[in-house]
């Protein structure tokens, strides 16, 4: 009897199986006891009666096998805790991102749409502008509403003929508002305090998409006087927020014309591809789902033509966007010529090498003397002119340089030249040009 209770208790201990794990092989019964009358049975646990011995139990039935049971597993959504760090560093030491895929991928086929217009803005204090066009756009205006006016009639100066453009997002529905920019396209000095007349905004088709109106939002201010004034930032561009209304939708799907659902790569390249594709079908495991990178630049996601909705294209793409995938880290170099901003992505390496600068500076300076002839002498005063010329030539000494695959590193290395931006743009571009630089360099 003990020797049954024991088994009775390891099989509640160690008996609990998952409703997805594989049931467990039975353990084989235990031999029967001797009963106390020497017949040969089964001892109950919980009385010490012996049962009669009956007919054998009748083979329980397997359990009809549900359609529903073989249908591909829902997908689920990994745990955070597994999901990778956003930032980390590989035995390298370079710096390893993984953003969620919503940040690195748009919809392919869901392209915004820009809009452009003309209006006229109102209210202006003086600041406007009194152009025929100007005065010729009010006149049309308000021959539209009604009053019959000549081009002599009008007077400008508190008015100004504006441009008129923004960007129609997917899916945007009627009604929806959005932020329409203003800038000027005559004389006018200012914007600020004026309000924009009701204009229409048109797509690239010629259609009418939004219709804006209302007051602008303007950064800068122009303060004068009879002598002096004063300006702030630029004051002859504003916005009109949520001033703009859509009144006609745009066709936008989902899926693209073969049918699936296409991510476009925000930074191409084959491993930013390939990683997001892996993700991808790392999320969507067990699906019917087929994903492939079409290219460096392109995912695409097939589903079966009956699971083929905007509901289910939803799902799938909330539940993508938030996977996270490492991406590679742009071995770029771009420089501003214009303002001797210089940006160097990690990774950037170069062979090691040598740079010396020298600086040559010509200065010539124009001098006007007058020579003043002695006194009591016959002699005239005369304007004489000077040249003056100066050259000097610095150079510094010969160091060494080179790339690091962190940024610290590369920042470093630049760091012992001791050059100024303007001396990095001309060292960049000489590196590019030797072939020591092992990176792409793009200049502005």
């Amino acid at each position: 009897m003990h020797s049954i209770l024991a088994i009775a208790i390891a099989a509640v201990a160690y008996g609990v199986v998952s409703a997805q794990d594989p049931a467990p092989t039975p353990a084989p019964a235990p031999a029967p006891a001797p009963a106390a009358n020497g017949a040969t049975g089964t001892q109950n646990p919980v009385t010490s009666s012996t049962p009669a011995p009956g007919p054998a139990p009748a083979p329980t039935p397997a359990p009809a096998t549900d359609p529903a049971a073989q249908e591909p597993a829902p997908v689920t959504v990994r745990p955070l805790g597994l999901e990778p760090a956003p930032t980390r560093e590989n035995g390298l030491g370079e710096t390893v991102l993984s953003p969620r895929i919503r940040n690195v991928t748009r919809l392919h086929n869901s392209m915004p749409h820009q809009l452009i217009g003309i209006g006229i803005v109102t209210g202006l204090a003086n600041t406007g502008s009194s152009d025929r066009g100007t005065r010729q756009a009010i006149l049309n205006v308000v021959r539209q509403l009604g009053l019959n006016l000549g081009i002599a009639d009008v007077v400008g100066g508190t008015t100004a003929l504006v441009s008129l453009t923004c960007t129609l997002p997917p899916f945007a529905k009627q009604g929806q508002p959005i932020d329409v920019k203003v800038e000027v396209l005559t004389d006018a000095v200012s914007l600020r305090g004026g309000e924009l007349l009701r204009a229409e905004l048109k797509g690239v088709d010629g259609k009418l998409y939004v219709v804006a109106q209302g007051a602008l939002v303007v950064a800068g201010y122009t303060a004068s006087g009879a002598n002096a004034s004063v300006a702030k930032n630029t004051n002859t561009t504003g916005w009109v927020p949520n001033g703009g209304l859509v009144v006609q939708e745009e066709n936008t799907s989902f899926f693209s014309e073969s049918g699936a659902l296409e991510l476009q790569v925000l930074n191409p390249s084959p491993f930013n591809a390939a990683s997001i594709a892996a993700g991808i079908e790392t999320a969507l495991a067990g699906s019917r789902t087929r994903v492939s990178a079409v290219d460096p630049s392109l995912i695409r996601i097939e589903m079966p033509d009956d699971e083929r909705t905007n509901q289910n294209a939803i799902a799938i793409l909330n539940l993508v966007g938030n996977v996270r995938v490492p991406v590679e880290n742009p071995a770029k170099i771009m420089i501003d010529q214009a303002s001797g901003t210089v940006l160097a992505g990690e990774g950037v390496l170069i062979s090691p090498c040598v740079v010396g600068l020298s600086d040559l500076t010509i200065a010539i300076v124009e001098e006007d003397q007058v020579s003043q002839p002695n006194p009591l002498s016959t002699g005239t005063t005369e304007r004489v002119g000077r040249t003056s010329v100066e050259v000097q030539s610095t150079s510094t000494d010969l160091k060494k340089v080179s790339g690091g695959a962190t940024v610290s590193d590369l920042l470093q290395n630049l760091k012992t030249l001791g050059l100024t931006p303007a001396q990095l743009v001309s060292v960049f571009q000489a590196l590019d040009q030797g072939g020591f630089l092992h990176a792409t360099l793009e200049v502005r």
